[in-house]
């Protein structure tokens, strides 16, 4: 049988050969046919990076409508649960990074174009909560949650991410959760939830410059303790938000750690997000079972949106417009966690997701051009 014409037989072997000008041009007609052009790079939907504690787990979600795109393994204990905690994706978007709380606590990094593990580092830690990136995207800071040191000191660790490297791990205070760097790159606020107090650090030297009282003397009469929990810097870095899960609400501070006022939020506020405009803040009531929207000039709640069903809001994290606050639930050990996109100006439910156990974490990647899926 005659091959069709324009296409060559190759000797011996019975099958044909595209010519070389055809073999060019195919890739160009199917790229065409698929409706992009050539030269375009492929391009990502915005993500979400959720952290599921109970199954040692990542997922991947598209943040318009939560679809589940992919779950990354962080099993390295068959029989034991290690808890991915904290997650958060570099300022250029190439990477993300998640830390994994027990067990032999790490700092594990991901390039986005793939979610391809690209290195992690072992921590000499008890513990590991959050992890915040310099405004570089260069130094890592790594609480050492560590209550069962019962208020012993502990430590935050500092580590180069370029290479994995600890550049330094001093001790700061007892069961820290949260250690955020403020925008300009200086400061780190951290919460030390076992004392009551949060510290001062200095990005550069990796000093505590002050500890203060996370509130009144611990002595004054009927004082609850505050357990401070979480941190969100201002956009011009002059002034700081600090969750208070005894309390329930949130406190303001100056960057040198002088009280500027506190608002009253939903019962056990956990993580606290704000807008990178600056005028709204908003916080997960995690035994409140709602999520507080709040206007940091007059430190004043504008909306409490109740979240029925979903049990122990933890993480939230808002879209760069400012417009979407997505947060997640813990769930229970015989229930499952999830993730929800709220409109933040109306308080509606764009959507929800049952997805992980123990959900705590949650990272927000913008739609950009990658080479990979």
């Amino acid at each position: 049988m005659r091959p069709w014409r324009g296409w060559a037989v190759r000797p011996g072997t019975g099958t044909t050969r595209m010519p070389r000008r055809l073999a060019t041009l195919v890739p160009l007609l199917l790229t065409v046919a698929c409706g992009r052009s050539p030269d375009r790079p492929k391009e990502h939907a915005p993500r979400l990076y959720i952290t599921s504690g109970f199954t040692d787990e990542v997922h991947v979600l598209d943040a318009r409508d939560g679809t589940v795109l992919r779950t990354v393994s962080l099993d390295r204990r068959r029989t034991e649960t290690d808890e991915p905690h904290g997650v958060t994706v570099a300022p250029d978007g190439r990477h993300w990074y998640v830390t994994l709380a027990h067990g032999h606590p790490t700092l594990w990094k991901y390039e986005t174009d793939g979610d391809r593990l690209v290195g992690r580092l072992e921590l000499d830690l008890p513990g590991a909560a959050r992890v915040e990136l310099t405004p570089d995207g260069g130094r890592a800071f790594i609480a050492d949650y560590w209550r069962g040191g019962l208020g012993k000191e502990s430590r935050v660790a500092i580590v180069d991410v370029h290479d994995l490297t600890v550049a330094a791990m001093p001790l700061v205070c007892p069961a820290p959760h949260h250690a955020a760097v403020d925008p300009t790159g200086i400061s780190v606020a951290v919460t030390c939830s076992l004392s009551d107090e949060i510290a001062l650090m200095d990005v550069g030297s990796a000093t505590t410059l002050t500890r203060f009282p996370a509130g009144p003397e611990p002595d004054t009469a009927g004082a609850a303790p505050y357990t401070p929990m979480n941190a969100a810097w201002s956009p011009d870095g002059t002034r700081f938000y600090v969750t208070m899960a005894g309390t329930s609400e949130v406190r303001a501070f100056s960057r040198t750690g002088d009280p500027e006022g506190t608002v009253a939020v939903g019962r056990g506020p956990a993580q606290i997000a704000g807008s990178v405009d600056g005028r709204l803040l908003v916080v997960a009531n995690r035994r409140g079972g709602s999520v507080s929207v709040l206007d940091p000039a007059t430190l004043t709640e504008v909306r409490r949106v109740a979240l029925p069903g979903a049990t122990f809001p933890h993480g939230v994290v808002i879209d760069p417009a400012g417009e979407i606050a997505y947060v997640t639930w813990e769930g229970r050990v015989d229930e499952p966690g999830g993730a929800a996109a709220l409109d933040i100006g109306s308080g509606k439910v764009l959507w929800r997701r049952e997805v992980g156990v123990l959900t705590l974490g949650v990272a927000y990647l913008g739609a950009r051009a990658t080479d990979g899926s």
